[in-house]
């Protein structure tokens, strides 16, 4: 048992790396109080190993497996405290997706540096302020800074080490305010540490195609999980606790994804406490565990023509006057998706999920966050705003508009339609373009409307297609909006 992928470019597995600090990162992160084991190891030689050049062998690093059993971030912690007190970096950025998990880690760093003398007498400031938390050394030579990922984040910084932890939530807008720090520093790196990837993980999904080619000349990757095992009942499998037969209760299985559990470091008993935790969603489990990856379905049969919809992209297209934005979730309301149609000036309808510039798509998990987005983007455009059915009660009734079932079917069969007559044209964005190729139909009396039960959310057509089917029938003289 073992990874299920593990490649790196110059790696042997016979004589590893001709040069790494793998072996002063093990010690630092027995210092900190972790007992690594040797994929964990493995990976701090493959982020710390050098070139002939002496910059760094692979320019980007990326783990994936499950949560809390492999131990990612551990691994990814004693890297950043390598960057500043022995390798000369003066700033590590690390984020995460959501400000409480990047606090977390944080606040877990602070106490083991604290606890050992030699790096609590480096420590010179901790700032503990709101999203502006950091550890600096040695009289503010370095810093370890921690962010919650947004548009904004790391704008300013000219840093060459930057860690993307939850990496299965990465957009477009995270890498683009991100990223682009790292153009004019000649030894930049950056690491990804996510679980299984989601419908939406695209980025997370291209780095593991480049990480299992093994051909790659700058990406380290390992992957941990459980090769697929179908359960005894196939596909009508009820998944619960008590299921025999079900692949998500096995032990063999359970060993396979997890090597904190064949280390010792995790128990059986707390690998069962997780799938209790998980039991009523069984595809959940089997993701954040087992690394069962969500992937798009493929392009055929589904509610939309996808090959069409990929020929109608325009992400550059001039905006017009007279905005629709409408808001959909699924039942769960795990996430949320706003979107935006307007009339172009070709007569053209074009559609897309709202954003902030250079920042990430309006398609987020919950929905605390939508009322006061809407806000803005009313006080910003204007513009009637619609919700469907899901998101009943999301914002004030003198906001936004619900339409009826049947008037939300037949929105999505319009933009089935305008999709048929190339009618339409969008910003050829990820979240969006997942919702549009996996959508399915599902009988409603006389119509049809999407399936808004299955395994994908297809909250951004959804959103998409009611914006779009509000536009007025004539078209508005274009505007900037």
């Amino acid at each position: 048992m073992g990874p299920l992928w593990k490649t790196a470019p110059g790696w042997s597995a016979d004589t590893g790396w001709a040069r790494t600090d793998g072996d002063l990162a093990v010690r630092v992160a027995s210092d900190l109080g972790f007992d690594l084991d040797v994929d964990q190891q493995w990976s701090l030689d493959a982020i710390l190993a050098e070139d002939d050049d002496g910059l760094p062998a692979c320019g980007e690093f990326c783990v994936v497996g499950g949560r809390q059993v492999v131990g990612k971030s551990v691994t990814l912690v004693v890297a950043a405290v390598m960057d500043v007190l022995f390798l000369g970096h003066p700033v590590h950025i690390w984020t995460a997706h959501q400000f409480r998990t990047a606090r977390k880690t944080f606040e877990d760093l602070v106490k083991r540096l604290k606890r050992h003398p030699d790096y609590a007498e480096r420590i010179s400031n901790i700032s503990e302020s709101h999203g502006d938390e950091a550890i600096e050394f040695d009289d503010g030579e370095s810093a370890i800074e921690f962010h919650a990922r947004s548009g904004r984040s790391g704008r300013g910084f000219t840093t060459g080490r930057i860690t993307m932890d939850e990496a299965m939530y990465v957009q477009p807008g995270d890498l683009g305010a991100l990223v682009p720090t790292l153009v004019t520093i000649d030894d930049a790196q950056v690491r990804y540490g996510a679980s299984g990837g989601m419908l939406q993980s695209a980025h997370l999904r291209s780095l593991r195609e480049r990480g299992r080619s093994g051909t790659d000349t700058s990406l380290a990757y390992i992957e941990h999980g459980a090769p697929f095992r179908a359960c005894q009942d196939g596909e009508t499998c009820a998944h619960q606790l008590d299921t025999a037969g079900c692949a998500l209760n096995d032990r063999e299985l359970w060993r396979w994804c997890a090597p904190g559990l064949r280390a010792g470091r995790v128990t059986e008993r707390s690998m069962l406490g997780q799938r209790q935790k998980l039991a009523s969603t069984p595809r959940e489990f089997s993701r954040e565990f087992y690394t069962w990856w969500e992937d798009p379905p493929s392009e055929d049969g589904g509610a939309f023509d996808f090959n069409r919809w990929k020929d109608l992209a325009d992400p550059a297209a001039e905006r017009g006057r007279g905005p629709v934005f409408a808001v959909a979730t699924p039942r769960d309301r795990s996430w949320c998706a706003i979107a935006v149609a307007w009339r172009r000036p070709d007569g053209a309808r074009q559609v897309m999920l709202t954003f902030e510039e250079d920042g990430p798509l309006d398609y987020r998990p919950g929905t605390a966050w939508v009322p006061e987005r809407i806000a803005e983007l009313r006080r910003r455009w204007n513009g009637r705003v619609l919700v469907d059915t899901n998101a009943r009660g999301l914002l004030p009734e003198d906001v936004a508009e619900e339409p009826g079932e049947a008037d939300q079917a037949e929105a999505h069969n319009a933009l089935a339609n305008a999709i048929e007559a190339r009618s339409v044209r969008h910003g050829n964005q990820p979240a969006l373009n997942t919702a549009i190729r996996g959508g399915q139909w599902k009988n409603r009396g006389a119509t049809r409307a999407l399936d808004r039960d299955g395994d994908i959310d297809v909250s951004p057509a959804a959103a998409a297609a009611m914006a779009m089917h509000a536009l007025p029938a004539v078209a508005s003289t274009p505007n900037i909006w």
